[in-house]
């Protein structure tokens, strides 16, 4: 019979799998509806929600009246991407539908007063963006053809429109991205886009100029050395209008033509805004703005941007025009296209329209004003998920604040359930990337959406976002380059003995899992230290050297993180944790899909096989059919959580008195990788949601703030 925590495990996934996600939400140009895009257990499809009248301003006071639920070709299964046209009556959007021959794309038009859909034209590919010029006549597909690699921090899987080939071919140029117009008229398409170079994001008003992140690599790899380009789609040109240092995400360009802004940050995209003139060629990164995932030119202050993007643990929106509407920050994730924050704006740009994700509030469609008394102040179109699941009630989400061993401020979040009088088992979640991060929210779902799971169950959760994360600035999420699996690794060490020394955490039952660089992380804890009792890796890298020559990202990702190159193997041996010695030998449970082109399976058995060898304590490997780099099937996931739960109740059960150690486990490494001294400095706790009691802080903490 599964134990009582098993059941309670099992149930909160499932929980989580009948959540309905608004991927994206669509403010109409005149601010009186908004189109979301959502997923659920019963697929993907539209939902148009009218904007209160109270929120309008507008003359006529009531709202045009749409169909909550909107129709698509009958052989669709698939809807997403909502675009509206400029009479806010009609919305494009992609619909995708799969039968024997393969999966059918098409680019429709719904008419939202008589719910009537009219097919526009059948896409040239997969698309990934859908872009409406600005007077409606116009539409700019982003497509990816049969057999392109999706983005590695996506799914890790090829775009499939038809049966797998056999054999499958690879070559250099196949499964390239490119961009194709068409005319919304007559449904007249032709490719547009620069011959001979990968696109892979792109930003357009209408004409023949467009400005865009582009690479000659058709492989993921290429993405972390794109440059930044002005596209002539008539002539099919691109010249270079910035060469970054980093990796380039979320293009903005002016109504004029003349100014464009892109993101410059570090693998996954989040970073500085910089404003490129395309006549002068000059450039300015934008000051004071960090983390920024989403841009656009406010055309009511010329040069001034709107922009969103991470903050901490939370998200922020804001302005850099010399009279900056109010801003906006919080303990919240606001999602849009990517998961990354990002907002859509009414015509007039007084009324803003996003998802928004919290703690004890599940993920809704939601609405606010730019500016007056009550700017940014929420409130919900959608209740997609209302009532709320009561197996993801009780669940508190904690921000907290530890120092690292030189000094570093590190932040992360603690998921925690119930009342408890003493310390509890410790559950470490790393997040992948790095350059990515926890995020408040209603259920994280990193890591195989364990972290709420194992919560209710009991455990403390600890989710840490270590140096290389985002969230605190460019130079936090740089700061990993040349040293991965070092000092971040002692971050999340340094974060454990934070809870134990506060009384919070057994430390005698500490597991640490991982996702994708998470999984890395969390193998080389396991292999170089003594501080858990047990691992999960999933996803993960495990051998650099192997894996830069297999990897759809290899060669692009070790790059970018300096973790070496052909000319220091050496040094991708030594950062890989198939190699890594030190601890005593920690129980290692590997979870991965047989289809990941992103860290491939490759990778998995390494790690199992060189664990085997060692014979220092139990590890099993578990892969599952189909899934890429993160598990989408719904049996899978649930699996897979049941086997992460009895692996931990295996092995943190309670020792004998006689086994136990005498003092708090720290690093057995041989090799200078930290994680052995005491936090100093400042340390706090803010609760983010209402019920429950917040984590008390040490005797010796410092005053209550975040020090960012």
């Amino acid at each position: 019979m599964p134990s009582p925590a098993a059941i309670v495990v099992r149930r909160v996934r499932e929980a989580m799998l009948r959540l309905v996600h608004p991927v994206e939400a669509r403010i109409s140009p005149d601010g009186r509806a908004v189109a979301v895009a959502a997923a659920g257990p019963e697929g993907a499809g539209l939902v148009l929600a009218p904007v209160p009248a109270a929120m309008t301003d507008r003359a006529a006071g009531t709202p045009v009246p749409v169909p909550r639920a909107a129709s698509a070709p009958a052989a669709s299964t698939d809807r997403h991407s909502p675009r509206w046209l400029p009479d806010s009556r009609t919305l494009l959007h992609i619909a995708e539908s799969g039968g024997p021959s393969g999966t059918e794309v098409w680019l429709a038009a719904l008419d939202t007063r008589t719910g009537t859909v009219r097919t526009v034209v059948r896409a040239p590919g997969a698309v990934e963006e859908l872009l409406v010029s600005d007077d409606g006549h116009q539409a700019l597909l982003l497509c990816a053809a049969d057999g392109a690699e999706q983005d590695g921090m996506h799914l890790g899987l090829p775009v499939r429109l038809g049966s797998l080939p056999a054999p499958e071919r690879f070559a250099p140029g196949t499964g390239r991205r490119s961009l194709h117009l068409v005319d919304l008229a007559d449904g007249a398409v032709r490719e547009a886009g620069p011959a001979g170079l990968t696109v892979w994001n792109v930003a357009w008003r209408g004409g023949a100029t467009a400005v865009a992140t582009v690479c000659e690599d058709t492989l993921p790899a290429g993405y972390y050395g794109a440059r930044f380009a002005a596209l002539d789609l008539d002539a099919r040109t691109a010249r270079t209008v910035y060469t970054p240092r980093g990796q380039l995400g979320a293009p903005a360009l002016a109504a004029d033509g003349r100014s464009a802004a892109v993101c410059e940050g570090i693998s996954i995209v989040a970073g500085r805004p910089v404003v490129v003139g395309l006549t002068t060629g000059d450039t300015v990164v934008v000051p004071g703005v960090e983390d920024a995932t989403w841009l656009r030119f406010d055309e009511r202050e010329p040069g001034a941007l709107w922009f969103a993007g991470w903050d901490g643990t939370g998200s922020r929106v804001g302005h850099t025009g010399p009279g900056a509407p109010t801003r906006w920050s919080g303990p919240a994730t606001l999602g849009g296209s990517g998961y990354q924050p990002g907002l859509s704006l009414s015509g007039d740009g007084l009324l803003a329209a996003t998802v928004l994700d919290a703690p004890g509030r599940p993920p809704e469609a939601v609405i606010a004003r730019t500016g007056g008394q009550d700017a940014w102040n929420w409130a919900p179109v959608t209740a997609l998920n209302d009532p709320p699941d009561p197996e993801l009630a009780g669940l508190r989400t904690e921000q907290i604040l530890w120092s690292a061993a030189d000094g570093r401020t590190v932040q992360g979040l603690v998921l925690s359930a119930g009342d408890s009088t003493g310390p509890r088992p410790l559950a470490v979640l790393v997040h992948g990337g790095p350059a990515w991060l926890w995020s408040a929210g209603y259920a994280p779902g990193d890591v195989l959406g364990l972290a709420p799971a194992l919560a209710a169950a009991g455990y403390l959760v600890l989710l840490p976002n270590p140096r290389g994360s985002n969230g605190r600035g460019l130079e936090h999420a740089r700061a990993v380059v040349g040293d991965v699996g070092g000092a971040d690794l002692d971050d999340v060490l340094s974060g454990v003995r934070h809870l134990i020394d506060a009384g919070l955490a057994d430390p005698d039952r500490t597991a640490v899992l991982g996702h994708s660089y998470g999984g890395f992380l969390a193998a080389q804890a396991a292999a170089r230290t003594d501080v858990f009792r047990a691992a999960v890796v999933v996803s993960a890298p495990t051998d650099w050297l192997s894996f830069t020559h297999t990897s759809n990202i290899g060669g692009g990702y070790d790059r970018t993180y300096a973790i070496g190159g052909p000319d220091t193997p050496q040094e991708l041996i030594r950062r890989s944790p198939v190699f890594a010695r030190g601890g005593s030998g920690t129980p290692t449970l590997i979870v991965h899909g047989s289809a990941d082109r992103v860290t491939p399976v490759g990778q998995a058995q390494e790690l199992y096989r060189s664990l085997l060898r060692t014979g220092r304590a139990p590890v099993e490997l578990y892969v599952y059919p189909d899934e890429g780099h993160e598990f989408t099937d719904g049996g899978h996931l649930l699996d897979a959580a049941a086997r992460v739960e009895q692996w931990l109740a295996t092995h943190l059960a309670p020792r004998p008195a006689a086994a136990r150690p005498t003092a708090v486990p720290g690093d057995a490494s041989p090799e200078p990788i930290p994680g052995t001294a005491p936090p100093a400095g400042p340390e706090d706790v803010t609760p983010l949601t209402s019920s429950g009691p917040a984590i008390p802080r040490p005797a010796s903490a410092g005053p209550a703030g975040d020090e960012r």
